[in-house]
């Protein structure tokens, strides 16, 4: 690039009218260059300047930092790879800029709401204020109304669901009306997993918004234009109340607020829409407004759990059964005193009663696997029914005669069906009857000595004193 007093030089010699060549052979400089310099001078009236390009410290890299930056690496990364590899020492600033430097500017686009549309949400940190004699955490829970920046402020020490929940309701009541969406951010009171097109919303915000009529919306992570709002409300809260603010009392803070809300904050007119959103909310959106419902929403107790190895739950004491297939998963239970859901993800996988007793089980028997299911007299007099009349007969013999035994003795009857057909297995269990053999063995026995087809014998003599059996018969039908 040429000196700007070589311009000054080949302006004053074509007004002496020297040509061209001249020029170029006494300031030792091509004839196109003299030609070009003419033209811009005849063209623009005057001497042009040039444009000076001041190189800069990094030009020399430019290819090997977009290469970098592109493998998503930070200005502080590659100010390491560029001592590393070039022995090329450069501040962090340097590189900073000079990375901005490739960077387009993002043009964002309005978000325009309907009256009554969209409600957004955020908390806003305070600072400490004494509170019970002890100085606490205090942040400013914010919701705005999108259309009409009508908005709520209230005071609270924590960010719990229970909290952010009750926030909500207090706002909605504010409004005396609910939003059709309310647009969060990445909370975690609201948000499990922060993720703008599947985000896993917070099982009882989710339900919370259900109940109202409502339904959430998260901000994508780490854009802040999407609820830009309800941030501006914070940044107004903080620099037009929270400053004017003199002492630590909360409780005073509190009211101070809540006054402020009404007689300053939805009275003034919004630097934005340059209207006042009181005005705007009563005369085009309160009426827009979902209605309040009949009752308030229930806040539940909500807790984290594992399901062990039998398919049960703890909770307060006592064990809860859950179905099987959730054997070793974490699920979240929402308790009240008296009632306990069990969810996995959004769905709702069991309900129990909550129990007063200790150390008890409670089962609910569809929860058991189809294999390990508990089965009732009557599951077993059906299956009974199939093999025939006389195994019915032979169960219903063993309710009587066997009380605490005839579960196994009936079990291993039904073992019998993988070798013999039903026919053989109701033909024996009508002789073991003629000889009230009530056993697994007999029955097994009469079948693997084809038995059941003999004619029946009588198994008793009279004697002096009276009938009595002749036992070798249960030798025969006992025997392994």
């Amino acid at each position: 690039m040429y000196k700007i007093n070589m311009w000054y030089t080949i302006s004053t010699l074509l007004k002496q009218g020297r040509s061209m060549r001249s020029i170029a052979k006494e300031l030792g400089i091509s004839r196109v260059t003299v030609k070009r310099i003419k033209k811009q001078i005849e063209r623009e009236g005057a001497v042009v300047k040039p444009k000076i390009i001041k190189q800069k410290k990094l030009d020399a890299y430019e290819d090997f930092i977009k290469q970098e930056i592109e493998k998503g690496k930070t200005a502080v990364l590659i100010k390491e790879k560029l001592m590393e590899k070039f022995n090329f020492s450069v501040s962090y600033p340097t590189v900073s800029r000079f990375i901005s430097s490739f960077k387009n500017s993002e043009v964002y686009v309005p978000l325009i709401s309907k009256p009554g549309e969209e409600g957004q949400v955020d908390f806003g940190y305070f600072g400490r204020f004494l509170r019970n004699d002890k100085f606490v955490k205090t942040w400013v829970f914010s919701m705005v109304l999108s259309y009409s920046r009508y908005s709520y402020f209230q005071l609270v020490t924590d960010q719990k669901v229970e909290t952010f929940i009750n926030c909500h309701i207090h706002a909605f009541e504010f409004f005396c009306g609910v939003p059709q969406t309310v647009k969060i951010d990445n909370l975690k009171a609201g948000v499990i997993t922060p993720s703008f097109f599947e985000p896993t919303i917070q099982y009882q915000y989710n339900e919370f918004l259900e109940h109202y009529g409502s339904a959430p919306i998260t901000a994508r992570v780490r854009r802040g234009q999407d609820k830009g709002k309800v941030e501006s409300g914070i940044k107004y809260v903080k620099n037009n109340f929270l400053k004017s603010i003199e002492h630590q009392d909360y409780e005073q803070l509190q009211k101070e607020l809540r006054e402020w809300l009404v007689r300053k904050c939805n009275m003034r007119i919004h630097g934005t829409t340059k209207k006042i959103p009181e005005e705007i909310f009563n005369r085009d959106e309160k009426k827009q407004l979902l209605k309040l419902p009949s009752a308030r929403y229930e806040i539940f107790k909500v807790e984290q759990r594992k399901v062990n190895k039998f398919a049960h739950i703890s909770f307060k004491n006592n064990y809860y059964s859950v179905p099987a297939e959730y054997v070793d998963k974490k699920i979240t239970i929402k308790s009240t005193q008296t009632m306990l859901k069990i969810f996995c993800e959004l769905e709702e996988i069991a309900l129990h009663h909550v129990s007063n007793k200790i150390g008890e089980y409670i089962t609910n028997q569809d929860h058991r696997p189809l294999y390990k299911a508990k089965k009732t007299k009557q599951d077993y007099i059906d299956k009974t029914q199939i093999i025939g009349t006389y195994a019915e007969e032979f169960l219903r013999k063993l309710f009587i005669e066997k009380p605490y035994h005839w579960q196994n003795l009936i079990k291993g009857i039904f073992d019998l069906k993988k070798t013999y057909p039903d026919e053989i297995i109701n033909k024996a269990c009508k002789r073991a009857l003629n000889y009230n053999a009530l056993s697994y063995k007999s029955v097994k026995n009469i079948c693997e000595n084809k038995l059941y087809d003999k004619p029946y014998e009588a198994t008793s003599v009279k004697e002096e004193k009276g009938f009595v059996h002749d036992l070798k018969i249960y030798d025969k039908l006992s025997l392994n």
